[in-house]
């Protein structure tokens, strides 16, 4: 899945849209009502602060300190899929209660993960 503007394209890696899923079903239990407002939002925030502000607005991603080893190796799953994207800078950033990891280059932003800033790491719950 990808996005576009004039200067930048953004792309969602599965691993990003399988996080999403996670957060829709979390959201649907806690409000049903609200939940598709609550999900528009965060897509329409992370949309405009990533790309319509600038990709470098994240700080430097810490995602290297990983605690397990399960997680330590999805971590150099998504950072593999970056490098192969040919995005090289790795940027975390606090969207609200969530922290999106992307990397980006100049013409393009991978959107790899996005998790809850309660949670340890980007690694799926299941995993």
């Amino acid at each position: 899945m990808g996005l576009a503007n004039d200067m930048t394209r953004v792309d969602f890696a599965d691993t990003f849209q399988e996080r999403m899923e996670t957060i829709e079903e979390f959201m649907l239990l806690q409000d049903v009502s609200s939940a598709p407002e609550r999900m528009d939002a965060l897509w329409e925030q992370m949309f405009r602060d990533l790309v319509m502000t600038h990709p470098q607005l994240g700080r430097p991603a810490e995602i290297l300190a990983a605690g397990s080893d399960r997680e330590s190796a999805r971590l150099n799953d998504l950072l593999r899929l970056a490098v192969e994207a040919g995005v090289p800078d790795f940027r975390e950033y606090v969207l609200h209660s969530h922290v999106i990891l992307y990397a980006h280059s100049d013409s393009r932003i991978l959107v790899l993960s996005i998790r809850h800033q309660r949670e340890l790491g980007y690694a799926p719950d299941d995993e």
